[in-house]
C-alpha cells in the first residue's frame, strides 16, 4: 500500500515551484522505501521502473539501474536495520535521486605516472588486488582511535587488543593483514616528503590506485586545510575505488575526533558539487565534516544559497537517521531549529529570494 507523508506546513509559490514539497514513502518488498531529492519523476513511477528494470534487485542496490538504465545522472541508497520489539529486523530504505546533470561535476583526471615510494607501492598493490579489504582496514584505522576505542584497548593485554582487532576487522570486511598493513605504513610516513608528493599525486596521477594511496596519506595530516580540502576533493573522483576510500576516511577522522577548524573557502568548487549532487552517497558525511571543522556559518550559508534543494530535500526527509545531518548542519551554522519545516530553511537560505516571489 502507497503511503505519502506530506512535509510540515504549506509550501510558498517559490518552495512549491523549487523543491520537491512531499517525503514519499512506498512500501516496498523488504519494507518501506522513502524517495528522496526527485524532481520530475514522481515516486511511485520510480519506484516501478527499478522493478521493472530490476525486479530482483533489493532497493538498497538500486542506484547502479538508476544510473545506468534510467539515466540519472547520480543517485544512492541507503539501508537502515531496526531491531522491532518481537525480535524481528525491519528494513528501511532511503533512495536519493539526482535529476539536474549540470549538478554532478567529477573532477578532472591528472594524466600522470609519477614515482612513488617502495612503501606507497605496497599499498598500491594491495588496494588493486584487494581493494575493499584494504578500503576497509583504512577505515577501521580511525574506528581504533575513537577515544572511547581507544582508552578500551589501552587496558588490555597485546593477546586482547589482536581479538579486538580481528573482530573489528570481521565487522567491517577486512582482516588483521590489511590493518597492520596500514598500521606500519602510517607510522612510516615522512612527514616533509609524503605530504608534498600526496598532494601532487592526487591531482596529478593517472592511475586510480595511486590517488587512492595518496588520499590515505593525506588523512594523516589532518591539520592542514589542505589536506581536508584534498580529501574532499577525493569524494567527487570519477574512480569509485577514490571516492569510495576518501569518504571511509573523512567519516573516520570525524568520528575519531582528528578534526580541526578549517578555512573551507579555498574549496568552494568542490562544496557546490557535493552539495549538488555529485556521489550523494557522501552527502551527509561531507555535512558531518562541515560541521566538525567549524566551517564559517557566512560562508555555508553562501553555498547553501547556491544549491539548496538537496540539503532540503534531505533535512525534509522522514526517516530520522538519514535526516540527521542535514539538520545539524543547518541549526549548527543559522542558530535556528525549524525541524523539518522546508519552507522555513527555504526562507532562512535565501529570504530575498523567497520574499521576491512568494504571493
Amino acid at each position: 500500500m502507497i503511503k505519502r507523508l506530506w512535509l510540515l506546513g504549506a509550501m510558498s509559490l517559490w518552495c512549491a515551484t523549487t523543491f520537491p514539497i512531499v517525503a514519499e514513502v512506498l512500501e516496498g518488498p523488504r519494507g518501506p522505501v522513502e524517495f528522496v531529492g526527485l524532481e520530475d519523476w514522481t515516486a511511485s513511477d520510480l519506484f516501478k521502473a527499478i522493478k521493472d528494470k530490476d525486479p530482483d534487485r533489493p532497493f538498497r542496490a538500486c542506484a547502479a539501474v538508476m544510473i545506468r538504465e534510467l539515466n540519472f545522472p547520480d543517485a544512492a541508497a541507503f539501508g537502515f536495520i531496526k531491531q522491532q520489539e518481537d525480535g524481528s529486523m525491519s528494513l528501511y530504505t532511503v533512495v536519493v535521486g539526482v535529476e539536474d546533470s549540470e549538478s554532478v561535476k567529477y573532477r578532472t583526471l591528472g594524466t600522470e605516472t609519477p614515482d612513488l615510494p617502495e612503501s606507497w607501492q605496497k599499498i598500491q598493490k594491495a588496494a588493486e588486488e584487494e581493494f575493499y579489504s584494504v578500503a576497509a582496514a583504512a577505515y577501521v584505522h580511525y574506528l581504533l582511535a575513537v577515544p572511547e576505542t581507544a582508552k578500551q584497548l589501552e587496558d588490555l593485554s597485546p593477546e586482547e587488543v589482536e581479538d579486538s582487532t580481528q573482530e573489528f576487522a570481521e565487522m567491517f570486511g577486512t582482516n588483521t593483514e590489511s590493518i597492520n598493513m596500514l598500521r606500519t605504513f602510517h607510522d612510516n610516513i615522512d612527514k616533509e616528503t609524503d605530504y608534498a608528493l600526496a598532494l601532487e599525486v592526487v591531482e596529478t596521477a593517472e592511475a586510480w590506485s595511486a590517488r587512492f594511496v595518496a588520499t590515505i596519506v593525506l588523512a594523516q595530516f589532518a591539520e592542514n586545510d589542505a589536506s581536508w580540502h584534498a580529501l574532499a576533493k577525493s569524494v567527487i573522483d570519477p574512480a569509485s575505488q577514490v571516492r569510495d576510500v576518501a569518504s571511509k576516511i573523512l567519516e573516520g577522522l570525524v568520528r575519531a575526533e582528528k578534526t580541526v577548524p578549517v578555512q573551507w573557502t579555498e574549496a568552494r568548487e568542490t562544496l557546490i558539487a557535493l552539495l549538488g549532487g555529485t556521489y550523494p552517497f557522501a552527502f551527509n558525511k561531507i555535512l558531518d565534516v562541515l560541521v566538525a571543522t567549524e566551517i564559517d556559518a557566512t560562508f555555508a550559508r553562501e553555498l547553501a544559497q547556491e544549491k539548496p534543494k538537496l540539503l532540503l530535500s534531505f533535512v525534509g526527509a522522514d526517516h530520522d537517521g538519514f535526516r540527521k545531518s542535514a539538520h545539524k548542519f543547518l541549526t549548527t551554522i543559522s542558530n535556528e531549529d525549524f525541524e523539518r519545516d522546508v519552507e522555513a530553511w527555504a526562507a532562512w537560505i535565501d529570504p530575498e529570494e523567497s520574499d521576491s516571489v512568494a504571493p
